[in-house]
């Protein structure tokens, strides 16, 4: 019987695209576009390149968006055969910078970075923000703290030759921001990969460090990763042996509020001395679905066919409500979804895309008085590389075949050693024996989270250890949340179960704001807020970049359907104006009008 690594690796080599990605022996970069198994591709050179072309001690860097990516990979590696081995590195941006650049070599360097690193708080830094705006007698609302953040990643210089127009009072601020960190001894996640960044460029030491461990980085998702990313990677093909691998798709660049712009994906994508390749078919979604997301873009250029689903037809529904989103809500719950439901179409297999965290609220509201089961996309919890360790403790302790302890235990000996400075082999035995224990009489609460986990945080003395530890002091935050969710939030009358259950909808219709359903798949797809002014959103129609964004945002939307798209707007609806709550007439989005226009052509031909 063939494994599943053969199995997939088989799959491949009838895609000449997805072969040659694999193939690749020099630097590359892969735009893949929608459901063009880039995850796949990627998961397979990471095993090929371990089992034929690295030889142990040496390693590779596989470096990723979020926790919940790098946890995908692991889990996906897992499946193929993978086997745990020294210096191989899969995980975020951040974490990377913190363990394969700052810990072992900022000591050796004059550099404008607190050691021990001590993360400042989300609220503090938003507190800090705010005093210098106050001081320098800028209104709140002129400048918001994320055009601060992109101006602070513009301050690293390099070998880049995209150059962002500047905004000079946001410049101003972002200067004195890091001076006051500085002073205060505190830094945050932007200054960490500013520091790592600064400490490859400037340095041959740490370079040619980084060169004897990693023959290879890998990075998945590139066009979510802003400027101090692209200069160190740029560095590192420049001035190293490094090879590069970079897969990612600048029409699913979304993430601009944050400093991310498809234009340092491209600039690798175009540079003569690196292999690119386009990956264009699309194994998710029919031809027809395919077609309207390159109208979504407003390009005709893309070229993407189908791999999947011929002789298939896509299903667009234009839904006019008389007014409010409420309207909305109502038709998803009394129409649409009974209507799936009739034709076979699981729940799971239905998600409802909105604007924004109320709606999703909101929304979720109506389902429950609907007793229509669902699935908040994303918790901001699973963002946190603890408390997805914490779930897995729980998944554990429900069903001992589904998780692997040694995997459990491993993480926990990985916060010790971090803490302590390393830890002898006997010492780790010992841990391992205490932390199984711990687990076992945790049992006893495992009807009550918030019981269960404060038994774990008191027991495992949580908090003190990762307060001393470089790598997870950022995770004092996390547990904190965590311990609001669960004593007072959507989380406190979860038992373990439940909770282990978050993150796998299983037959729930799956709620999702527009930004957060990127690696999302479903039959059908449903769009609320289709209306003028809120999509795209109205300060961004009169200006180009911005509005190329909101085009990139419906993209994603659309693509993740596989067959039918449902999209919803209202007639009128109410906004709270400086006149107070006003009602005003509201037209389709343009989006809306340029797909509905496409349609109805295609419509009269037949």
């Amino acid at each position: 019987m063939m494994d599943l690594y053969s199995l997939k690796l088989e799959q491949i080599k009838k895609d000449p695209d997805q072969y040659a990605a694999f193939k690749s022996n020099m630097s590359t970069v892969v735009k893949a576009g929608p459901g063009s198994g880039k995850t796949t591709v990627l998961s397979l050179k990471i095993m090929h390149l371990l089992k034929e072309k690295i030889k142990h001690p040496r390693g590779l860097a596989c470096i990723t968006y979020s926790n919940e990516a790098a946890k995908e990979f692991t889990n996906r590696l897992k499946s193929f055969g993978y086997q745990k081995r020294q210096n191989v590195v899969l995980d975020t941006v951040h974490s990377f910078c913190i363990s394969e650049v700052i810990v072992p070599f900022a000591h050796l360097y004059d550099v404008e970075i607190s050691l021990p690193l001590n993360i400042i708080s989300k609220n503090d830094r938003t507190k800090l923000f705010k005093e210098i705006l106050e001081e320098r007698g800028i209104d709140k609302k002129s400048l918001k703290i994320e055009a601060m953040d992109k101006e602070r990643n513009q301050l690293i210089g390099g070998d880049s030759l995209i150059e962002a127009e500047p905004n000079d009072t946001a410049r101003k601020v972002a200067t004195e921001y890091e001076n006051l960190l500085i002073n205060k001894q505190q830094v945050d996640f932007i200054e960490i990969i500013k520091c790592a960044t600064k400490l490859i460029k400037e340095h041959e030491y740490v370079r040619r460090c980084l060169e004897a461990k990693f023959p290879w980085i890998l990075i998945d998702e590139y066009q979510d990763l802003g400027k101090p990313l692209h200069e160190m990677i740029l560095t590192l093909f420049y001035k190293t042996n490094i090879k590069i691998f970079a897969v990612g798709d600048p029409d699913q660049s979304i993430y601009g509020f944050q400093g991310a712009i498809p234009d340092y994906l491209l600039e690798l994508y175009d540079n003569p001395n690196i292999m690119s390749i386009d990956l264009k078919t699309n194994y998710r979604s029919n031809q027809e679905i395919i077609d309207a997301a390159a109208i979504a873009l407003n390009l005709d250029d893309r070229e993407y066919k189908a791999g999947t689903r011929f002789d298939e037809q896509a299903e667009f529904h234009f839904i006019t409500c008389e007014a409010e989103m409420d309207e909305q809500y109502q038709y998803v719950v009394n129409n649409i979804i009974p209507d799936c439901l009739t034709k076979n179409i699981p729940l799971e297999e239905i998600c409802v895309l909105v604007g924004n965290g109320s709606h999703v609220k909101a929304l979720s509201k109506v389902m429950n008085e609907a007793n229509i089961p669902h699935y908040l996309s994303k918790h901001e919890f699973l963002k946190s590389k603890m408390i997805v360790w914490i779930k897995d403790c729980a998944t554990w302790i429900s069903d001992k075949s589904s998780i692997s302890f040694t995997d459990l235990s491993d993480f926990w000996i990985n916060i010790l050693s971090s803490h302590h400075g390393g830890l002898s082999e006997d010492n780790k035995l010992h841990k391992r024996k205490h932390f199984l224990s711990l687990l076992n009489q945790s049992v006893k609460y495992q009807s009550n989270l918030h019981l269960w986990f404060s038994f774990l945080l008191n027991e495992l003395n949580l908090e003190n250890i990762i307060a001393g530890s470089q790598k997870y002091a950022s995770e004092i935050e996390h547990i904190s949340s965590f311990q609001q969710q669960i004593t007072v939030g959507e989380l406190k009358d979860y038992d373990l179960i439940k909770f282990s259950r978050v993150g796998k909808p299983e037959n729930q219709v799956t709620i999702s704001t527009r930004h957060s359903s990127k690696g999302l798949e479903f039959e059908v797809v449903i769009m609320l807020g289709m209306e003028e002014g809120n999509f795209p959103y109205y300060s961004t129609v009169s200006v180009p970049k911005e509005l190329n964004e909101q085009r990139r945002i419906f993209f994603v939307c659309i693509t993740r359907a596989k067959r039918v798209c449902f999209l919803l707007r209202s007639k009128r609806m109410t906004n709270l104006t400086r006149y107070g709550l006003r009602t005003h007439p509201k037209n389709p989005s343009m989006f809306w009008q340029e797909l509905y226009a496409v349609r109805e052509s295609k419509r009269s031909l037949y």
